[in-house]
């Protein structure tokens, strides 16, 4: 009688661990990752102005997303470095990046005239190109995987000894 090898047995977190071997991903992984850490944590520290920044864009729900998006912005950053479940990353990346570009739109189109009431000015933000480089990296490594020098890639090889 066969019985299942584990190793090869499909599981939801085999999938998300999933990677190519491409080893130029570790480049794409820490230009997402290093920003999207550096953001989420600068985010929490100075989280009255993220709260400017959201009210200024428009964007809903702003005293849960002031503590949501950082979240997942440093999760995101945490998972990409070192390339554990980089699928999972990927895809966080894209869903901050996605209101941030937003966002960004937004504020960049407003004039001091069309403040919100309770703002005084124009909340500062990174150039538009960032969140869109950040979306790409995040859509391409939701695809690809962490390649290489991650951690996903050990942890496939070690499934795959077994």
């Amino acid at each position: 009688m066969n019985e299942p090898n584990p190793a090869t047995t499909p599981c939801p977190i085999g999938c998300l661990l999933k990677t190519s071997d491409a080893k130029l991903l570790l480049v794409l992984r820490l230009v997402a990752g290093l920003p999207l850490l550096f953001f989420g944590i600068l985010h929490f520290i100075k989280l009255a102005a993220f709260a400017e920044i959201l009210i200024a864009s428009g964007l809903p729900f702003v005293e849960f997303n002031k503590f949501a998006a950082p979240t997942l912005e440093v999760l995101a950053g945490l998972l990409l470095i070192p390339g554990f479940l980089s699928r999972l990353g990927g895809l966080l990346a894209v869903l901050t990046m996605g209101p941030a570009i937003y966002g960004t739109f937004a504020i960049q189109a407003l004039s001091p005239d069309q403040l919100p009431p309770g703002l005084e000015k124009i909340p500062q933000v990174p150039p538009l190109a960032v969140p869109i480089v950040i979306l790409l990296i995040g859509l391409l490594l939701g695809i690809l995987g962490g390649g290489g020098y991650s951690v996903d890639r050990k942890l496939c090889r070690d499934r795959q000894d077994r």
